[in-house]
């Protein structure tokens, strides 16, 4: 049975990121374009190429969930716990929660999953052999095992979901939520998405590909998305949650949206496993049925969050992927603070996006001084500042990922 609306309402916010735990501690940080990025702690990277990325530092698992608990999943998950936690408390929905779980939905999305707990399972069985190997093991690695145990840790009984379309997840999570709403399947979702990269084989393995930036003297100019020294992105961690809501069930909570999610387009390049389509067609026509699906034209969109990795081979096309959508559309690629948490990325950035919408002000991106050759010129590149934009009634959030996935929201004023 479809709700009867077209649209989402996003009532909550939940975020852990390099920049900040909590809605108002990340949006303070992203309208100063303070960066997360230093020197690599995680691990002993000192014999690494790349050696610096964008830590959730402020983070404690022990704020959000008990000891025991913690030893038995992998981080992604306490990440993406977290968040879902904030994001509840943000929609004031644990009452609804409690009284019709069945009404609950949850998508949690990522696109390695316990990629830290695999690595440590490994060292176990190669230094202390198989009968040491955990009882957990396979319950902290598992793509899925964020959503269990999420879902069973708050008590949701509704549909769930977990996605995995490496960069793209974030923001199909949000869209998956997006679909259960409009047909009634729940009155609430719980969507977003979680990632703990930061791990020596992931690092290696990026670097190998050549996709990571190696400004390792200067960590917070090092990802410059769209600028002319753009050299690759730098790895990050951290997770986000949002709070979908049919209009009846927001209705009769006196919950206050931030923003409704309208529309959204997925579509696949079938170009190749890691570079991005040269033309840009799969991110375009992921926007355009984004727009049109919402009812909007291409000149509504006021701004838009783009995938924007600072990696040569994306930024070129994306950039003209945008000015197809609006020639002049405002962006800022804020991966420049936030550095690029993969499956997460898309859901942190549907976040700024929708904090965007609801105060009419656009963040700016970081290490933006100069144009990189091959991008749309007419742009607006927000840089360095904020920007008020009074007249900002919808927007997009957008994302590519590994493999040629491409996703797209379109976000509007509630």
């Amino acid at each position: 049975m479809e709700n009867g609306s077209r649209a989402a309402y996003i009532t909550g916010l939940g975020i852990v990121s390099p920049v900040g735990v909590g809605r108002e501690t990340f949006w303070e940080a992203m309208l100063a374009a303070r960066s997360g990025a230093a020197p690599i702690t995680h691990f002993d990277a000192s014999d690494f190429a790349v050696r610096i990325a964008c830590e959730a530092n402020d983070f404690d698992p022990r704020d959000f969930m008990e000891k025991k608990a913690i030893s038995r999943v992998d981080r992604f998950t306490q990440l993406g716990l977290a968040s879902a936690k904030l994001a509840l408390e943000d929609a004031g929905a644990w009452g609804f929660l409690e009284s019709t779980p069945e009404r609950v939905g949850l998508v949690l999305g990522t696109g390695l999953g316990g990629v830290g707990s695999m690595e440590d399972t490994q060292r176990t069985l190669d230094a202390k052999g198989p009968s040491r190997v955990g009882p957990f093991a396979v319950t902290k690695i598992m793509p899925n095992s964020g959503a269990a145990n999420v879902g069973i840790m708050l008590g949701v009984q509704g549909p769930s979901a977990a996605p995995a379309l490496a960069c793209a997840c974030g923001t199909d999570a949000v869209a998956l939520g997006y679909d259960l709403i409009r047909r009634g399947d729940a009155d609430i979702v719980i969507c977003g998405a979680s990632e703990a990269p930061l791990t020596p084989t992931i690092v290696a393995g990026f670097i190998a590909m050549k996709a990571m930036s190696r400004h390792n003297e200067a960590p917070e100019e090092a990802c410059r998305p769209f600028d002319a020294n753009h050299s690759g992105f730098v790895v990050a961690e951290g997770s986000a949650m949002i709070i979908l809501e049919s209009e009846g069930s927001a209705a009769r909570r006196g919950a206050e949206p931030y923003a409704r999610v309208t529309g959204f387009g997925r579509t696949t390049d079938a170009y190749n496993i890691t570079d991005p389509d040269p033309e840009g067609r799969g991110i375009y026509r992921a926007m355009k049925l984004a727009v049109d699906s919402a009812g909007l034209d291409g000149s509504d969109i006021g701004y838009i969050n783009p995938h924007g990795s600072g990696t040569p081979a994306g930024d070129g096309p994306e950039s003209h992927a945008m000015a197809r959508i609006n020639p002049e559309v405002a962006t800022s690629g804020t991966k420049s603070m936030l550095g690029h948490s993969l499956g997460a990325s898309g859901a942190i950035e549907t976040v700024v996006t929708t904090l965007a919408v609801k105060n009419r002000v656009l963040p700016p991106q970081r290490n933006f001084t100069e144009l990189a050759e091959g991008c749309a010129e007419n742009l607006d590149y927000v840089a360095d500042k904020p920007k008020d934009a009074p007249d900002l009634k919808a927007a997009i959030c957008a994302n590519l990922g590994v493999g040629g996935h491409n996703a797209a929201i379109t976000i509007e004023r509630a």
